[in-house]
């Protein structure tokens, strides 16, 4: 099977297609003749370093003439929230979207009640009061924490303090930057990460300026925040796989207020052993810098389409919390990698057919601006960062929906060709990904929902809600040890 596949074009294996369902082609040459790939040279390609990745990437691609750090202000979430900057800066935001998209509409009118109506309907899959209340359960921590709004991206919260005043007087000597980043790693599998990456301090990736919507003011890096980065550590906290399934329903809420009250404790944790070892540090959520950008220049994954960092064996099924430092690490620190997955996304659009607002770009190859619908309306891509080699999404348009459902939505995590459980061929088929022809990612993505994965749309799927319901049926013992790394396993 391997040498056949090896011995003819492209194009003349695309021509045999109409002669058997894509669901049998995958099975026969990717699934039936995955023992000839393992024997016929393809092994190679799944060893621990094809799953570690090629540094053969650029990692992030910019268009320097064009190219600035972005500011804070625009984030769709912290212009929402303030009142300021919706209603009294950039009024003429709301009028524009209410011209072009949706009637009536103000950015900050619309969050002041978001997931507080107490509308929920039992009779409903998905949108009764349990559904409702697990979520408001798993945003809890950070509610208690008076840190929530690091989601929204305000800084300095309580969970993320800028105080550094525990700073240990003696300096903790590592030994070697190498011995720092194990010691590191180790501190965060501790502490439930699941994945763990340290990149340089990058200018070109924080917000600049800082906005602190609480006072209603801009924030300087140079003037205000308490001391000069030197590193970003990047930690990545996994969701519930059976629970997000359940998106777009206020049932999957549950995995994203998790994953979120996750990211606080973490970052919180990691940022006050740093600390007590001798060097600044301050954790953040949403907040300080572009979380996905640093994930990828610390090697955790490639930007996917639906703007997420997809990470082998998991996907873009985590959380991103950073901790920046003062630590040096020298020579240890990691690399962009890549593992193929921007290529497979030029092919797959499953999370981008799946969004319920049409949000998601279905632009075959990234652009350094928006091409989405109204790009071309003066003023309209505020919310965008151009420059940036990206497929950009309209992130108004996905805001939209989570009013309208009352709830934020996964759909495009859950959809994702990579969003699949901990099992052995996942990891299997994430090794030769970047080896096989292009046109089978195609029938890759396409043979996902056929397998049982993906395949959201805008109401939940029948059947998932009450899955997740039920999956946590034999944790009294626990046998599999199911969810010891966030996935149905």
């Amino acid at each position: 099977m391997t040498n056949q596949i090896e011995n003819r074009s492209s194009q003349e294996l695309q021509d045999d297609l109409p002669n058997m369902s894509r669901r049998s082609f995958f099975k026969k040459t990717v699934i039936g003749g995955g023992a000839a790939m393992l024997t016929g040279g393809v092994a190679l390609g799944a060893s621990k370093a094809a799953l570690e990745g090629s540094t053969n990437t650029p990692g992030i691609e910019v268009d320097e003439l064009n190219f600035k750090p972005f500011d804070q202000r625009d984030l769709v979430l912290t212009h929402a929230v303030s009142p300021k900057l919706s209603k009294i800066d950039h009024p003429e935001r709301s009028v524009q979207y209410s011209h072009l998209w949706k009637k009536d509409f103000n950015f900050n009118d619309v969050v002041q009640t978001f997931e507080n109506r107490d509308h929920f309907d039992n009779s409903k899959s998905g949108y009764g009061q349990a559904d409702r209340a697990i979520g408001h359960a798993a945003w809890y921590p950070l509610v208690v924490a008076k840190s929530r709004a690091s989601a929204f991206g305000q800084p300095n919260t309580p969970l993320h303090s800028w105080d550094q005043t525990d700073v240990e007087e003696e300096q903790y000597d590592w030994g070697s930057g190498k011995r720092a980043a194990d010691m590191i790693r180790s501190t965060g599998r501790l502490f439930g990460a699941v994945r763990v990456g340290i990149a340089k301090f990058d200018k070109r990736f924080v917000y600049d300026p800082l906005y602190d919507m609480e006072d209603e003011r801009t924030l300087s890096w140079e003037k205000d925040f308490p001391f000069k980065p030197k590193s970003v550590i990047v930690i990545a906290t996994p969701m519930d796989y059976d629970n997000v399934a359940t998106a777009p329903s206020w049932t999957s809420e549950g995995a994203t207020g998790n994953g979120y009250s996750d990211m606080g404790k973490m970052a919180c944790q990691m940022a006050k052993f740093i600390r007590g070892c001798g060097y600044h540090a301050v954790g953040a959520g949403n907040d300080l810098a572009n979380s996905v950008a640093y994930a990828i220049l610390a090697g955790m994954g490639e930007g996917g389409r639906l703007g997420s960092c997809i990470m082998p064996g998991v996907g873009p099924r985590v959380r991103l919390c950073k901790i920046f430092t003062d630590i040096d690490f020298g020579d240890a620190y990691d690399q962009p990698r890549t593992w193929g997955v921007r290529e497979f996304c030029k092919t797959c659009k499953k999370c981008a057919d799946s969004c319920p607002s049409g949000a998601i770009s279905q632009d075959d190859e990234p652009t350094f601006q928006p091409t989405y619908e109204f790009s071309d309306e003066p003023g309209y891509t505020w919310n965008s960062h151009s420059g940036v080699s990206k497929w950009h999404s309209d992130s108004k348009r996905c805001f939209n929906f989570w009013v309208d459902n009352d709830t934020s939505c996964l759909n495009c995590i859950a959809s994702c060709t990579f969003n699949e459980p901990d099992f052995w061929h996942h990891w299997m088929m994430m090794a030769v990904n970047p080896m096989m022809p292009k046109f089978l990612h195609a029938f890759m993505a396409e043979a996902h929902p056929a397998f049982g994965y993906g395949g959201q749309g805008a109401e939940p799927i029948p059947g998932k809600v009450e899955k997740f319901w039920e999956s946590g049926a034999d944790m009294r013992t626990n046998v599999s040890m199911k969810n010891n790394i966030g996935t149905a396993g």
